[in-house]
């Protein structure tokens, strides 16, 4: 780890689940402070057994993805336009890249879509914050559009031969 640097103080790394920022390099073990503000002791023969994802190894740049499913019937290409709004109005997100809209499937329940944007991990500490705007953002622009985001539908058929009987009875 110290001659061949494949990890470096400050970089971010993902082990497994464990996940969070380089702090300290030392001969027989690594200090990882997780993004719940833990210190974690990695001994260093178990960061050469595994494979590590190192988040900021070349460049800082993450792409990040948020789904969304919309009613059948809605106006699709509004809610594209409406998603790259939100995704313009969000500061903390990068703008080359500039984000772009997938329209992903028609799915059993909606109409789904992937926003995808890119985030610098050093100047966002909190992902999960920046999705989290998105999502609230995306909700106003589509309650004021007329879009409703989809929620999982069933439909029952009862197939027989012959009328069904219903009967009332008192307890």
């Amino acid at each position: 780890l110290i001659s061949e640097r494949p990890l470096k103080p400050g970089d971010i790394i993902e082990l497994n689940e464990l996940r969070g920022m380089v702090e300290m390099i030392g001969m027989r073990s690594t200090r990882i402070r997780t993004f719940d503000n833990l210190r974690i002791v990695v001994p260093n023969s178990h960061l050469l057994e595994n494979n590590i994802i190192n988040w900021s190894l070349e460049d800082t740049l993450l792409r990040r993805e948020l789904a969304v499913g919309i009613a059948y019937g809605s106006p699709t290409r509004l809610a594209e336009k409406l998603l790259l709004q939100a995704a313009k109005e969000e500061e903390l997100l990068e703008k080359e890249p500039a984000p772009f809209v997938i329209f992903e499937d028609f799915g059993s329940d909606a109409l789904i879509f992937k926003l995808f944007y890119y985030i610098d991990i050093l100047k966002v500490n909190r992902p999960l914050f920046v999705s989290s705007s998105l999502r609230f953002r995306i909700d106003e622009l589509y309650r004021e559009a007329g879009i409703n985001i989809a929620f999982p539908q069933r439909d029952v058929h009862l197939d027989n031969i012959g009328p069904i009987k219903v009967q009332v009875e008192k307890e």
